[in-house]
Order: C-alpha cells, then sequence, then structure tokens
C-alpha cells in the first residue's frame, strides 16, 4: 500500500518475497500456482528497497536478485513475474479501499514496471533461472510517480490518479509446479538396493553409506561391545543375493537386511546386536503430494519379533510393520501419499525388532512426486 498525497514522500521496503507498496513500502512474494506454500526453489536476495523521497513526474528505480535455492538439485526453473491488485489487510482504517474494488486497496500497478537487463532473454512473462552458468535473475523496478488529478505539473508524463489516498499493488513471482514436479522421475537412489553388486560366496555382505547411497547408522539398542568383539563405528548395511532357496527380492537380484552383521561372512562372530537405521534426504517441494513405495519381508525361520520395521516420512512415525517368517521370504508392498513441507525431506527405514543379526528384509522403495 502507499499513500498519495499532494505532495508526496514516499519511501518503499519490500516486505518478505513479493511487492507490496505501503506509504512507502514494495514487498516481494513467492506465489505457486494451485499450492499455497513457502519459498521452494528460488529465493529472493533483499527483504527491503528504499526509494526515498519522491515527487509527481519522478521516476525512481530498484532491484532485486531471484536465485535458484542453496538445496534445490532439480531443474531450471521457470517462473512468472506477475502485477495484481493488493488486498487490504484485515481491520484496515483508511480511505484507501477502491470503489470499484471492495477489498481492495486503490490501484497503483500500472506505476510500476519490471525489466530484466541480463541479456538471457528473460521476460516477466517468461523467465527461467538454474542450469549452467545461471544461477540468478536481476530484476529492476521502476516506479514511474503519478500525480493526483487537480494537481498535475504542465510537462507531467508518468499520468494520474483520482485523489489523494492509500494505494497498492502485489507482485508475484508465480511458479507452476507442474513443471517442477516430474512424477516420472525416482527421488529415491538404489531402491533396490542393487548397487554394489555383492560377489561373496555367502551371497551376503555389509557395505558402508558411500557405496549403497543409505546414510547408515546403529540403533540406539546397539551396545558398544559383544562376545569379546567392539562394534565397528561405522554402521553397514548388510545385502543379500541369492541366500538361499526361496530367499528371493521383491524386484531386481537383491535386497537389504536391517538387522545387519558386524564383521561380514569371514568372521565367526553370531548373533551380534546390529540393528540399523538408513535414510536419504530427498529434494521435494513444500506444498506438493509425493508417492511412497517399499516392500517388507520378515526374514525366513524368524520370529515377529525380530521383525519390526518402523518407517517415517520427514520425521512422521507411520504404525510400525511386523510380521513372522516362513519358510521363504513373503513380500507385501506398502504405499503411502504424504504432502511435503519442506524443500528437503527425509525418507527413513529402522528395525526395531530384537537386535540378533536376524531380522527384517526391504527392497524395491521408491518415491515420486504426483503432478497437480
Amino acid at each position: 500500500m502507499i499513500s498519495l498525497f499532494k505532495k508526496p514522500k514516499i519511501f518503499f521496503t519490500l516486505i518478505g518475497l513479493g511487492i507490496a507498496l505501503t506509504l512507502g513500502i514494495v514487498g516481494l512474494q513467492i506465489h505457486l500456482t494451485s499450492v499455497s506454500a513457502q519459498v521452494i526453489p528460488i529465493i529472493v536476495n533483499k527483504d527491503h528497497l528504499d526509494f526515498g523521497t519522491v515527487f509527481p513526474g519522478e521516476q525512481r528505480s530498484g532491484n532485486f536478485l531471484v536465485s535458484i535455492a542453496q538445496d534445490y538439485t532439480g531443474d531450471p526453473v521457470t517462473y512468472q513475474i506477475i502485477q495484481k491488485r493488493k488486498p487490504l489487510p484485515e481491520g484496515y482504517i483508511g480511505d484507501g479501499e477502491d470503489p470499484d474494488m471492495p477489498g481492495y486497496y486503490r490501484n497503483l500497478c500500472p506505476f510500476l514496471t519490471k525489466t530484466n537487463d541480463e541479456g538471457e532473454g528473460d521476460t516477466e512473462n517468461n523467465a527461467v533461472v538454474g542450469g549452467e552458468g545461471d544461477n540468478s535473475d536481476l530484476w529492476v523496478i521502476d516506479f514511474n510517480v503519478p500525480a493526483i488529478m487537480g494537481y498535475v505539473a504542465q510537462n507531467h508524463t508518468y499520468g494520474v490518479v483520482s485523489t489523494e489516498s492509500d494505494y497498492g499493488c502485489d507482485i508475484s513471482i508465480d511458479l507452476d509446479l507442474a513443471e517442477l514436479c516430474d512424477s516420472n522421475e525416482e527421488l529415491v537412489i538404489n531402491g533396490g538396493f542393487e548397487a554394489p553388486i555383492v560377489v561373496h560366496s555367502a551371497k551376503w555382505y555389509i557395505y558402508d553409506q558411500p557405496q549403497t547411497n543409505w546414510v547408515t547408522n546403529w540403533t540406539t539398542t546397539t551396545p558398544a561391545t559383544f562376545g569379546g568383539y567392539s562394534r565397528p563405528s561405522i554402521a553397514l548395511l548388510e545385502l543379500h543375493r541369492g541366500v538361499a532357496a526361496g530367499w528371493n527380492p521383491a524386484e531386481g537380484s537383491q535386497y537389504a537386511e536391517l538387522d545387519a552383521d558386524w564383521f561380514g561372512p569371514d568372521n565367526s562372530l553370531n548373533g551380534e546386536p546390529a540393528t540399523v537405521i538408513i535414510y536419504q534426504d530427498l529434494a521435494t517441494l513444500p506444498g506438493q503430494n509425493y508417492n511412497i513405495k517399499f516392500s517388507f519381508s520378515p526374514r525366513p525361520g524368524t520370529s515377529m519379533a525380530e521383525n519390526i520395521l518402523e518407517f517415517s516420512w520427514g520425521g512422521d512415525i507411520q504404525p510400525l510393520i511386523s510380521a513372522a517368517g516362513g519358510t521363504g521370504t513373503n513380500w507385501t508392498e506398502y504405499t503411502y501419499n504424504f504432502i511435503a513441507t519442506s524443500t528437503t525431506t527425509r525418507l527413513q527405514f529402522a528395525e526395531r525388532g530384537l537386535s540378533n543379526s536376524l531380522g527384517t528384509f526391504l527392497d524395491k522403495v521408491s518415491v515420486h512426486c504426483l503432478a497437480p
């Protein structure tokens, strides 16, 4: 909102991330098509612009930078910069309400222009940021100060407003989630636990995070010592590949066991407590819906108490999954839909059963964004 007087004294401040003019205030905001959410893959570098004292007929300029968010790793982002009428705040007291559009300020939008001078071909209706060499866009906002009707200088060129009052305009950065949300893109790396390939003659082996792409930690029930051995400081994930007849994966050739092992098949230690937590931090769009799938099987020949799977999305722990093992693997697929609330969401699995190196099998983990 901005108040215009016969001798206007105006100063502008960018509020948040959008343009709002209020007696010298211009604020900038991000708008997501069809979704109400916070800023996601892009950020704006300033929270205020100060144009100082201005008078009718003057042109003042300010600028802001639209940049790719540091933690965003997706494709280049297409956006628009849109001017629109500014709504009155709740409890507004003043004479700035537009008689032709109740609930909104009198319109200041015609006196603002937006340009990009970086030579990349960006326009306010079709701008792209991201990709090689294009991490930010510099936008210039020109304010062409209007005069009030009846008080117009002979050489005034920037138009007039009808009355002395409060005026406003909103400018939003508009993102189309349909372009950002690719429902064909798999967000989980190595969700089938096919890497690395198990080559040991025992048909199983243990691996650390760089080899599996899953961050792996021991659970709090895993003690530091057992059977005269000290637990490895780095937690290890156990992968199987044809361990026994009937021990088949849900897909592909391998799967993971979440009650792992300390030293692998070449060591004589057996039954050590080796339950693990594994997770991946996924790049997500706040306010967007995601589909999560995975397959669970109890380890053959073990009790229900040894096969208790905990699954969580963004820290939201779901009801435990458990079953007793039979003569072979018995896979069940689980499906969930969740709405992301931040730009990074943790997908996590943990073995919560008896910790004795025998427990839950996990396979076929998949996460997809669901396009609007």
